[in-house]
C-alpha cells in the first residue's frame, strides 16, 4: 500500500492502514511528495492538528506540535 492509504482515523488519529500514530512514516512521505510546497504542507498539517486536538485532548500541546508539524520544518 502506498502512503495515500495511510490516513488518520478521525476518532483516534491513528493510521487506518498501519495503526501507528498519524502521520506515520508512509503518510509523511506521501504528504511531502503530494504537497506543492512547504508552506502548503504546513498549513495542511496545522489543519490536521486542529482536528486532532479534540480526540487527542489529553496529549501535551508540545507533543502534538512535534507529531504534526515539527517533522515538516520549512528549512529542511
Amino acid at each position: 500500500m502506498n502512503g495515500a492509504g495511510h490516513r488518520p482515523d478521525r476518532a483516534t488519529y491513528n493510521c487506518v492502514a498501519c495503526e501507528k500514530p498519524w502521520p506515520c512514516d508512509p503518510a509523511r512521505d506521501h504528504l511531502l511528495d503530494s504537497s506543492p510546497n512547504a508552506v502548503q504542507l504546513s498549513m495542511r498539517l496545522w489543519t490536521e492538528l486542529e482536528h486532532a486536538a479534540g480526540p487527542l485532548r489529553d496529549e501535551p500541546p508540545a507533543a502534538l506540535f512535534d507529531r504534526f508539524l515539527k517533522w515538516a520544518r520549512l528549512d529542511s
